[in-house]
């Protein structure tokens, strides 16, 4: 699989340390941007694997950010996170397109978890692609 990135879309208590060393584990590095114009402009320029995004921090709702979230980084999986009291529908949430959600803060061995997610959906898709 080819190299990626992993894009943390707005802002998050993160140990960057942390998560740089996990994304590297599955080959990837980790950026973070704080907009959606920024999400869209690093989208053209590498290979975004994965999106964590925040709505709160971007100011929108879960069904708004996700739809921006979707047209700055179409071929990203989109990861949805949320606080403990944030009321999520999950079924709703997938069906919108959310890949997976994370709760805020991060618990590393739940992030690792969700990569690992997006690393087997990515080389299936690639997998897909070669035989075709």
């Amino acid at each position: 699989m080819t190299n990626g990135t992993v894009v943390l879309a707005g802002s998050f208590p993160v140990d960057h340390l942390n998560l740089d060393g996990m994304a590297a584990e599955f080959g990837w590095s980790v950026t973070e941007t704080s907009s959606l114009r920024g999400l869209a402009e690093l989208n053209t320029d590498r290979n975004v694997v994965a999106v964590l995004f925040n709505p709160r921090s971007l100011a929108l709702g879960w069904d708004q950010a996700l739809r921006a979230v979707q047209e700055a980084a179409p071929r990203a999986l989109l990861i949805l996170c949320h606080g403990f009291a944030d009321s999520i529908d999950w079924p709703q949430v997938a069906e919108a397109g959310a890949f997976h959600s994370l709760l805020l803060p991060f618990a590393g061995h739940e992030i690792r978890q969700s990569l690992g997610f997006v690393w087997d959906a990515k080389a299936q898709q690639d997998r897909v692609r070669l035989c075709a």
